[in-house]
């Protein structure tokens, strides 16, 4: 059985397609409604997958209102959405309170409260997780924001596990799960002292480090002294944390092709490759060409040529896949009180 993937792209569609394939894809979360001031019908595309009991996807729509009330409560899952804004934001309610979110936070929505917000035009990345990876943490103990410390990396752990569903292998998705369900317990149960070993403390400040990276791809020398002066910490800890994989520029090296190759894999990436191989931080294309060659056996015109090929074959997926996967893990949760 291969992994479940969502691709609900509408642009393109006509409009009252587009509205009636993301209101469906939306339906066991939220309604999708116009703004107030635009006459237009809201859409949104998602590109993802569904990862056991987890969904994460690449989220991007136009400016509308989210609304989410009792009646679609009392028929839904109980699940939490952990939705990261890379761009845009919104103002509104959510987990039972007033709330604004801006870009690069993560805002925390306990679905089960109502939702009544306004977005604006966003890119953002969704994880939703049901609560019982969560046990502890019951309606109402949930805040709709994140002090900066913790956002910073639940941030981060998004984007890693975001940019690794791309390419992960079937028997990858259950360690995936538990290491997520593990970091989720430990952000919202010990906020005040996150890391409670020195595992966890370097599993912390590893995500971290691979955040900055990921943010500062673009620069051709990336070196040690940058990241270490970033992140608060001694070129030794730095060497220390990145020493069982491989060192710290051969990281380097291999997040910026798998950065590439994942853009390359993005159906809604339009940048031409070699503005892409530039914006990560190659400074010499034919350098790049050698070193994507050398990892993937492929040449990253001929890799981006089959995705072009296999995306205009890709049907859109039938909401009916992210709907089935709602009631299933509603289906294998243990009764309340279990």
């Amino acid at each position: 059985m291969t992994i479940p993937r969502l691709y609900y792209v509408t642009a393109g569609l006509d409009p009252e397609t587009a509205f009636a394939t993301w209101s469906a894809v939306l339906s066991p979360l939220f309604e999708p409604r116009p703004w107030a001031r635009s006459k237009s019908l809201p859409t949104g595309s998602a590109n993802g997958a569904i990862l056991g009991d987890m969904i994460i996807a690449k989220v991007a729509f136009e400016p509308q209102a989210f609304l989410r009330d009792a009646e679609r409560i009392a028929v839904t899952p109980d699940h939490i959405l952990l939705h990261l804004y890379m761009s845009g934001g919104f103002t509104g309610m959510i987990s039972g309170e007033q709330t604004s979110i801006s870009p690069g936070k993560v805002a925390v929505i306990d679905l089960a409260h109502e939702v009544r917000t306004r977005a604006f035009a966003s890119n953002t990345l969704s994880l939703v997780v049901p609560r019982t990876m969560l046990p502890d943490m019951a309606p109402g103990t949930l805040k709709p924001r994140l002090d900066a410390a913790r956002n910073e990396l639940l941030a981060a752990h998004i984007r890693s596990l975001q940019e690794r569903s791309m390419q992960i292998s079937e028997d990858e998705v259950g360690g995936a799960v538990a290491d997520t369900a593990e970091f989720l317990k430990r952000l919202f149960t010990q906020p005040d002292h996150l890391a409670q070993d020195a595992r966890n403390a370097e599993d912390d400040l590893l995500s971290l480090a691979q955040a900055v990276i990921r943010d500062h791809l673009a620069i051709g020398k990336l070196s040690p002294d940058f990241l270490a002066d970033r992140l608060g910490i001694s070129r030794a800890s730095l060497y220390r944390v990145f020493a069982p994989h491989g060192g710290i520029m051969r990281y380097v090296q291999e997040r910026r092709l798998i950065a590439v190759r994942a853009a390359l894999s993005d159906p809604l990436e339009t940048r031409k490759l070699s503005r892409i191989a530039a914006d990560l931080g190659f400074n010499s294309e034919a350098h790049f060409s050698r070193a994507f060659r050398q990892r993937f056996g492929i040449t990253a015109s001929d890799y981006r040529r089959t995705q072009l090929e296999a995306s205009l074959h890709t049907q859109l997926t039938s909401p009916e896949v992210v709907n089935q996967w709602w009631v299933d893990v509603a289906t294998r949760a243990p009764p309340a009180g279990a």
